[in-house]
């Protein structure tokens, strides 16, 4: 066995022993929460992350050539730099490989910018037209209500604000209903 591949299956064994490694639910909440992607694509970048990486962050992958992907979006080398800051993202290759994926999020925006979702092979053969997931991220709970202000965490206070959307939506209801008779008939 080659001395080179020795110390990259060791190098992997040691990060991904404190890997962190997201649900769907938990990814789709905090590439929001960073505010770098919009709602949209939402399903696409858990999506990408899922075939990519297992949506986890410790990832590392050396490809037989010799190419190297790291993190959540396995991004390649040639958007970072092994040591220091650099590379198309000038970020740290090293810094792909921690549970602040931040840094992944921003760079793998940035090739989405100048490349498009086709540059991950992966998206385009598994993400491209995946509809499973985005329905389940949308079920997610966070992403159905944001989450309530501790002022209106208490019982009376949720059942309250539950009343208020419902009766938002049966407004809107009624007023649709004889548009939509009118359009019938």
């Amino acid at each position: 066995m080659n001395f080179s591949v020795i110390i990259v299956i060791l190098f992997v064994n040691i990060y991904k022993c404190n890997s962190k490694r997201f649900t769907r639910c938990q990814l789709a909440s905090e590439l929001l929460k960073m505010k770098y992607i919009e709602k949209t694509f939402l399903s696409n970048w858990v999506c990408l992350a899922e075939k990519v990486s297992n949506r986890d962050t410790k990832a590392f992958v050396v490809s037989p050539s010799g190419k190297k992907s790291y993190g959540i979006f396995q991004i390649p080398s040639r958007w970072c730099r092994e040591g220091k800051k650099g590379g198309e993202c000038n970020v740290a290759c090293e810094s792909l490989l921690d549970d602040d994926i931040r840094d992944d999020t921003a760079c793998a925006v940035t090739i989405f910018h100048r490349e498009g979702f086709k540059y991950w092979t992966k998206w385009e053969n598994r993400c491209k037209n995946d509809k499973m997931i985005t329905t389940e991220i949308y079920k997610c709970p966070d992403l159905i209500h944001p989450r309530l202000s501790p002022e209106l965490n208490s019982p009376s206070e949720v059942l309250r604000t539950k009343r208020k959307h419902s009766r938002v939506g049966m407004e809107r209801s009624r007023f649709l209903n004889p548009f939509e008779i009118k359009l019938l008939n």
